[in-house]
Order: C-alpha cells, then structure tokens, then sequence
C-alpha cells in the first residue's frame, strides 16, 4: 500500500505527494547543516504532440523511456520524482554549481541521444530543464517557485 501510496503508477517513479515530503525535510536538514541540495524541474518537450499524433501510448511509452534515463543518470541518494503529467523532478545532494551545470548537460545529452520506436515511429526526446539549490530561508512554494522560473526560462530561451 506504501509503494502505491508514494509512487506513480506509470513510470514507479516517486509521486508528487513523496517528492512535496521529501523536499521540506530537505530543505530543513540544508538549513540545519548547511547541506547542499540543487532541485531541478524538467518538463518533457513535445508530449501533447506526441499524444495526438500517434497515440497516448506513446506518450505514455516517451514518459516511461523519459524516466528511465533519469532514473539511470543518477545516484542512489538523488530523489527522482514525476511530479505531474510530463514533469519530473531531482533533488541532488553534496553537489557544487558546475557539478550541477554537468549534469544537466549530461542529462541533455543522454536524453537527446536516447532512442525510442514506438509502432515503427522513432519517437525524439527533449527537455526543458531548471534549477536552483535550496537557500537558507527557502520554503517549498518559494524553492518550487524559483525553479519552475528557471525551467520556463529554459524552455523559452532553449538554453
């Protein structure tokens, strides 16, 4: 019941109601200890298209190969979470800003490369990513916030 409670359904990545639980004991532990977290905010390019084009199973396959990647990219410690319909997020501890500024560009990179065929269609993956690490006087709005700022600003400047 816990795994259903805490996870989705499509992709066994954590839900949104893990991630919110997840994310306030760690801003508390980073402003207790000084710990440093970055949360990151992607959001799958092109899902809606997808969608209509060829179907909601493949939009669900693109969403499942989408989270795959995450969830391969990352440590054991990080917490990959779907957050909504083609939104995902990170929380990735004990990393500086060109560590992180890294690892976006490898998530980038692996998203992009990652083939996905669905009915003979090669599907194209894509992403708009943002970030911010958690600030001394953060709540989860304002840290939410801020990096649902960044990750629109990503996905309107393509950088």
């Amino acid at each position: 019941m816990e795994q259903r409670a805490n996870h989705d359904i499509l992709t066994g990545l954590s839900n949104r109601r893990f991630f919110i639980e997840s994310l306030e004991k760690r801003i508390v532990r980073c402003q207790r200890y000084g710990d440093n977290t970055a949360l990151l905010f992607l959001d799958v390019d092109n899902l809606k298209s997808v969608n209509d084009r060829y179907g909601h199973g493949a939009g669900d396959r693109l969403l499942i190969r989408f989270a795959e990647i995450l969830k391969g990219n990352v440590r054991a410690s990080d917490l990959v979470a779907r957050i909504g319909g083609d939104e995902f997020a990170l929380l990735l501890d004990n990393l500086d800003g060109d560590e992180v500024e890294q690892k976006i560009l490898s998530l980038i990179r692996r998203i992009k490369l990652a083939n996905l065929e669905y009915n003979g269609q090669k599907l194209k993956l894509g992403a708009a990513i943002g970030y911010s690490f958690i600030g001394p006087k953060d709540t989860v709005l304002a840290l939410m916030s801020r990096v649902d700022e960044a990750m629109y600003r990503s996905k309107t400047t393509g950088t």
